[in-house]
Formats: structure tokens, C-alpha cells, sequence
């Protein structure tokens, strides 16, 4: 599966303090294989947030990862607060 970043989630990531950051590289490193095995997402919390495809990964209590995946392309779009993601998807 490969593996995309938007300009967005690159911005995001390097605003990030450096254990939020080393937090956020070990979720992207599990999506891949966490996508398609339900049992494999469980701590990462999976879920589809926007009908348009957009799927939203925890990380850490504060922290959410938003993502598309579609034909073998996982598209890392933001990383942000719970409330930043709300107003993502809001505008969207």
C-alpha cells in the first residue's frame, strides 16, 4: 500500500512537539496494515468520519490523525486536536 501526505498533515506534524511527533510516525506506521484488520485498529480507534471517505485514527488521548484510503492509497490529509479535525471536516 503506498502511502501519500498532504501538504496539510506535513505543516501539522512539524508543528507538533517532538513526543507528540514520534506518536503520530507510530500510527502512520500502523495504518497501513491496521486498515483492513479490525482487530489490528483497536487501539488506534479507526473510524469514518465524513461520508465523502474521509477516516479519522486516534493518537493519544488529545491527539487525531484524518486520513482517505482508496485503492491501495492511504492519503494522510491532518493531525490535530479533536476540535481541529471538527473544523476540518467542517470545511471540508
Amino acid at each position: 500500500m503506498r502511502v501519500s501526505l498532504a501538504e496539510g498533515f506535513q505543516r501539522n506534524v512539524r508543528a507538533l512537539p517532538d513526543a507528540q511527533w514520534l506518536s503520530v510516525f507510530d500510527a502512520v506506521l500502523s495504518l497501513p496494515r491496521a486498515v483492513g484488520d479490525a482487530h489490528a485498529h483497536a487501539g488506534l480507534g479507526i473510524r469514518k468520519v465524513h461520508a465523502s471517505g474521509i477516516w479519522e485514527a486516534r493518537v493519544g488521548l488529545g491527539l487525531r490523525l484524518v486520513f482517505a484510503f482508496e485503492a491501495g492509497l492511504l492519503t494522510l490529509l491532518r493531525v490535530g486536536s479533536h476540535d481541529e479535525i471538527r473544523r476540518f471536516l467542517r470545511e471540508f
